[in-house]
């Protein structure tokens, strides 16, 4: 996949190892939960991690030396009217004609997965929470009774 500007065209080049380093780097098991993520709240650190894991130069090597590079890169595209949403679209497409995902979407499909609002929520912290504040309530009701309420020490 090529991103071009005036000044620099870049090659994104999708492997499964740089995928998982990738969920690595945005610290989520899941690449399909991070980026989804990242690209729902367009996230320009997330973007510039995927863009410098990604970028390869025509003879394979990386495309920036920097992170720097890559945060002018993606100014770059902006200045030009590109959008870190229309990067991360783009990318995002890739991604889904490549296999990265679940499964392959349709573009409606794609559209709708990336902005959904629920796909930034993390559920399984959130079914962790509302567990644990079951059980403290349901503690709580067990021994609210277990102790005289004139008990003293």
């Amino acid at each position: 996949m090529i991103i071009e500007t005036k000044n620099k065209t870049i090659n994104l080049v999708l492997r499964t190892r740089k995928i998982v380093d990738i969920a690595n780097l945005l610290k989520n098991n899941n690449f399909e939960e991070a980026f989804t993520k990242a690209y729902s709240i367009c996230d320009s650190e997330a973007l510039s991690k995927i863009i410098y894991k990604l970028a390869e130069t025509e003879d394979g090597k990386s495309a920036f030396t920097t992170s720097n590079d890559v945060y002018e890169f993606i100014d770059n595209c902006r200045l030009e009217g590109m959008t870190i949403a229309n990067i991360y679209e783009r990318i995002a497409e890739a991604l889904n004609e490549e296999g990265f995902f679940k499964k392959k979407m349709k573009k409606k499909e794609l559209e709708e997965m990336m902005s959904n609002p629920l796909s930034t929520i993390d559920m399984n912290k959130l079914i962790q929470k509302s567990a644990e504040n079951a059980i403290s309530k349901m503690t709580e009701q067990q021994f609210e009774g277990a102790v005289p309420q004139n008990y003293k020490a």
